[in-house]
């Protein structure tokens, strides 16, 4: 469905914007793409957007600045000289792109991005609630069907589960 981000409060009243829906646009012959304009309307006019390939999937994960760097805290606190933190700087950092908007709200998709994905004529946008993904439509499909397959089969972890309840006596009621 065409869905835009979907404004949600926190208990201090910012508001947090959700990427929800899957966008398909046409890619040009220099890698340019329009992001849908909800999209761009979430990230706002000051936010800087970076890609790099996901190393989970043939997909391209974007971030937003601030993402990137909680991203870059959470690397910072590994030791600097283990393999964790220059693996994870390296799959993220080492690979991500600044994508620079232009006046008609299309980003050019580093050739690397587009070998990555396979795209070359179409690219889909994935909300994934904070953050967004671009897929190359046909690989994207196969994914959604692994993805809700293994969801359904999941379901179970989907349940709420019942929150604890203080009762007399100072002991916790955990609803079961």
């Amino acid at each position: 469905g065409e869905f835009g981000p979907s404004p949600r409060r926190r208990e201090s009243g910012d508001c947090v914007t959700l990427f929800v829906g899957t966008h398909s646009n046409k890619v040009d012959s220099k890698g340019r793409v329009s992001v849908p304009a909800a999209f761009r309307a979430a990230l706002g006019k000051k936010s800087k957007l970076f890609a790099f390939p996901s190393f989970l999937h043939e997909g391209i994960e974007c971030r937003t600045e601030a993402f990137m760097e909680a991203y870059s805290d959470r690397i910072g606190d590994l030791d600097p000289f283990s393999d964790a933190q220059d693996h994870l700087a390296e799959a993220i950092f080492a690979t991500s792109h600044a994508l620079a908007f232009d006046a008609e709200g299309r980003v050019v998709l580093h050739e690397t991005l587009r070998e990555h994905t396979g795209i070359i004529d179409r690219a889909v946008f994935v909300g994934k609630g904070k953050s967004f993904q671009i897929w190359e439509p046909s690989l994207h499909d196969s994914f959604q069907k692994r993805a809700r397959t293994r969801a359904l089969a999941d379901r179970l972890a989907l349940r709420q589960r019942p929150q604890a309840e203080p009762i007399a006596g100072g002991s916790v009621e955990n609803g079961t």
